[in-house]
């Protein structure tokens, strides 16, 4: 008899099965349909140099054209943002304002070798004017001719490249390369290249390997 009901419920399971039947075989209240969740939240903004293969560049760095002494002013110039070195600026949020932003790591910075220095956000341009130090120098920075383009599609839209300004300690310690105003996408990645840059040199600068270190930010 044990055999029989065995092979009656055989036969109703594989009927069941081949007309696509939901079989279900001993307790049937046991929950076996569990609900899996999870949550992706939101990411932070961020602004990073990163090479042609999108990878993070260790030592970024913005070469100026050389200049030889000269007891007469001269301008040097340089670009931030070269295909190699590209600023890549991440929003991973819901927010779409936001605004990048080039400064010294001090506002008392100067061109340095050795013991010589040489001023990059001096009012009075080559010379000397009311600031901190008595060093003359000051830099322009204008991103409004550089390139900006979306990264995996993203749009430029409502993307904006800043103007062309100059450093001045106090008063200008920050210049703006780009911002996303509202109505920009979401979510999203850009890059900026080709910001250009202008360094007023005082006249009788002694010679030298000069560097300055500067920061980008994003708020």
């Amino acid at each position: 008899m044990q055999t029989k009901t065995k092979n009656r419920l055989a036969k109703i399971i594989t009927l069941a099965l081949l007309a696509g039947m939901p079989v279900v075989v001993g307790n049937t209240n046991a929950a076996n349909t569990p609900q899996f969740n999870q949550t992706i939240n939101e990411g932070t903004k961020s602004v990073d140099i990163v090479d042609a293969g999108d990878v993070t560049v260790a030592s970024p760095s913005v070469s100026f054209s050389s200049a030889n002494f000269s007891f007469n002013t001269q301008d040097t110039t340089g670009t931030l943002g070269t295909a190699s070195e590209k600023i890549r600026i991440s929003n991973p949020t819901s927010t779409a304002t936001w605004t990048v932003n080039l400064a010294a790591s001090n506002p008392t910075d100067v061109w340095t070798s050795g013991g010589n220095t040489y001023d990059f956000n001096d009012g009075s341009g080559y010379t000397d004017g009311a600031d901190t130090d008595s060093k003359g120098g000051q830099m322009t920075v204008n991103p409004a001719g550089g390139t900006l383009s979306g990264v995996s599609g993203c749009a430029t839209t409502n993307v904006n490249k800043g103007a062309s300004d100059s450093f001045v300690e106090t008063t200008m310690n920050s210049i703006d390369l780009v911002s996303g105003a509202a109505g920009a996408s979401t979510f999203c990645r850009w890059d900026l290249t080709g910001v250009s840059l202008t360094q007023k040199v005082p006249a009788g600068q002694a010679a030298g390997s000069y560097s300055l270190d500067m920061t980008l930010t994003i708020s």
